[in-house]
């Protein structure tokens, strides 16, 4: 009786010892919501995205920034570099967007990831186009830029990537951009109306710089008279 005794009392304490380890290794764990997938699929996407507008010539950028009382702001540029043109901005709202342009002729929505934003453009003329846009390599990004009345240019990406280059604001100009990583890159200008370009100020350049060099964007400077001047500019 001593022996089957003592060894029911061993047999209860590792039952004792073993129940706490099991519950604490099922998928149905209470706290399993609090997870790394949870986590991953709550967190807000914050950085930049370029990239190409399908069936056009466009490029887009996309810069995603945390925004205090909220879960961030998006701004939304989309350049041809010869006629279209195109500022946006919006909060985001479980990872997605719905903006229109700056001059209310477009409208934008999208969705980001960490790896990519893709949405679809409704442009001025009616057609809806997609695009789709992923963090930049190398030197690729926007870049907001100033120009002087001599056409030296100087400024950053997004990222805080420095450039510095020289272009001659003309009806037909050129110009060259000197990035980061060492390339050259050639610019061609086309003048065009500074109404047509409100979302750039004078002595302002914004552009899309793609990782294999290509790029698209305005520019705004002043004539001799001091009369405020747009420009397109798109890879030479």
């Amino acid at each position: 009786m001593i022996k089957r005794t003592r060894t029911y009392g061993w047999f209860m304490l590792m039952v004792l010892l073993l129940v706490p380890l099991a519950g604490c290794s099922g998928d149905d764990d209470p706290e399993g919501e609090k997870g790394p997938k949870a986590v991953a699929a709550d967190a807000s996407v914050f950085g930049s995205f370029v990239g190409k507008v399908s069936g056009t010539t466009a490029f887009v950028a996309v810069v995603a920034t945390p925004a205090e009382g909220g879960s961030g702001a998006v701004q939304i540029y989309l350049s041809d570099g010869k006629g279209l043109s195109e500022l946006f901005s919006a909060p985001i709202s479980d990872n997605s967007f719905t903006a229109k342009s700056e001059d209310k002729d477009v409208e934008t929505e999208g969705e980001l990831t960490a790896d990519s934003v893709t949405g679809t453009v409704a442009l001025p003329s009616g057609r809806t186009v997609e695009y789709e846009a992923t963090p930049p390599t190398g030197s690729a990004g926007l870049y907001e830029l100033t120009v002087t009345r001599s056409g030296e240019l100087g400024g950053a990406s997004a990222a805080g990537l420095g450039v510095t280059g020289q272009i001659a604001l003309g009806n037909r100009g050129t110009g060259t951009l000197s990035l980061v990583d060492g390339k050259r890159l050639k610019l061609a200008v086309t003048g065009t109306r500074a109404g047509d370009l409100t979302h750039v100020r004078a002595g302002q350049v914004r552009l899309i710089v793609l990782s294999n060099g290509e790029l698209r964007g305005v520019a705004k400077g002043r004539s001799s008279k001091g009369d405020p001047r747009g420009f397109f500019i798109r890879s030479a």
